[in-house]
């Protein structure tokens, strides 16, 4: 299996997993890469982080097109979850004189998962000369997790953040130019907004921790899906620069589950009444829509409408399912709202006015509900409750 150069001493070796199509529920339809690099200086080798622990095989072949693993004297761990340290164990077998490098967190996120394995501490004052080329450290707690890390060679001005600046994307190509800035960008939306969204001003710190390193940067390489350099990275500090500020637009996001189309039925009158009030909205029944997609458009949205017929007496599951996925998530600053039908037995929008103040979201209006199919009258009613969420967000500024 063949490597790709990132620049002249540092090359990709990571793994693609072209068929994953789940990632703890963030529906993942392009696949994903677990990347890894090694970065070869004129004394010694260094491999940035590891993979997956099936897919070590594939790590390793491609390490061993470059240099004899028994070769690489240095492995960094930048973060601990197993996509990225699952295969350590397997990795350090087949690099036996590796020495073997965390955050401190890290050290002990590595001990705890792999039962007492051992490993260095490395912190912001550390650099580790490969000869000719150094690497140095800064860890990120909380981008994502306590043990984050990011590595950089200042030589080779790349900085490889791990799941900072990520996307779930299989591709055989490994840039962001290569695969098309629009595709790339989305896919880093999209990921930031089922991955990093509760981290925003974690993420934002730490954009502003490099950028006060005075580290040089040319090229920013992931853990997760294309690599970004030259003209990719002016658009992607942008849209980072977007997302961690929180930025929305008036918009609103109508999901919904039905059983017998009522609830459908008002959905769509819901939406007919925002859109007649000039604000964007979009459209989702969560019986077919990956809940990562509909999250992706929550994440500029400024207002989430969730219908539900009542089952039980109370939501659907995919509803409920739904919220609690949000709950992980903390969205904030969002209007909130609940509409649905029922029929013998109601409950169904009690529960969801219920969830969504648990998760912050402030609701304006009272909940729009009618009892079976909703009659001309009623559908007119609900394009009037929508409305008058379309002319709360325009209010929000």
């Amino acid at each position: 299996m063949r490597s790709i150069p990132v620049s002249d001493s540092i090359h990709w070796v990571g793994a693609i997993d072209w068929n994953l199509r789940d990632f703890h529920g963030y529906e993942t339809p392009r696949g994903t890469t677990y990347n890894a690099y090694l970065v070869r200086g004129s004394e010694k080798t260094a491999l940035i982080d590891t993979v997956k622990e099936s897919f070590v095989d594939e790590l390793l072949a491609r390490v061993h097109g470059i240099v004899d693993p028994t070769e690489v004297d240095l492995i960094v761990v930048n973060h601990v979850e197993p996509d990225h340290n699952g295969g350590l164990r397997k990795v350090m077998a087949a690099m036996p004189n590796a020495r073997v490098v965390a955050s401190r967190s890290g050290v002990a996120g590595v001990a705890e998962y792999h039962n007492g394995l051992e490993v260095e501490a490395v912190g912001a004052d550390d650099v580790i000369d490969l000869g000719g080329l150094t690497l140095r450290f800064l860890p990120m707690p909380m981008v994502h997790w306590p043990d984050s890390m990011f590595s950089y060679c200042a030589e080779e001005r790349v900085l490889m953040p791990n799941d900072a600046f990520g996307q779930h994307m299989a591709s055989s190509e490994r840039f962001a130019d290569e695969v098309g800035l629009r595709l790339a960008i989305e896919e880093l939306t999209v990921y930031y907004a089922n991955i990093l969204m509760p981290l925003g001003k974690q993420v934002a710190k730490a954009v502003e921790k490099v950028v006060a390193t005075g580290w040089e940067i040319g090229t920013i390489a992931p853990s997760h899906g294309v690599i970004w350099r030259g003209e990719t990275l002016g658009p992607l500090f942008e849209t980072y620069a977007r997302l961690t500020a929180g930025e929305t637009h008036e918009k609103i996001v109508v999901a919904f589950s039905t059983m017998w189309g009522s609830t459908d039925t008002l959905a769509r009158a819901v939406v007919d009444g925002i859109a007649a009030e000039g604000v964007e909205v979009d459209l989702f029944d969560l019986a077919v829509t990956p809940i990562a997609h509909v999250t992706r458009h929550l994440l500029d949205a400024r207002a989430l409408l969730l219908g539900s017929p009542a089952l039980h007496h109370g939501m659907l599951y995919r509803v409920a399912g739904y919220l609690q996925y949000l709950s992980g998530l903390h969205p904030t600053g969002k209007l909130g709202g609940a509409f649905g039908s029922y029929g013998w037995s109601s409950g169904a929008c009690k529960q969801i006015v219920e969830r969504l103040a648990e998760i912050g979201f402030e609701q304006p209006f009272e909940p729009y509900t009618q009892k079976y199919r909703p009659t001309d009258d009623e559908v007119a009613a609900a394009r009037e409750w929508g409305a008058q969420y379309a002319r709360a967000v325009k209010k929000m500024g």
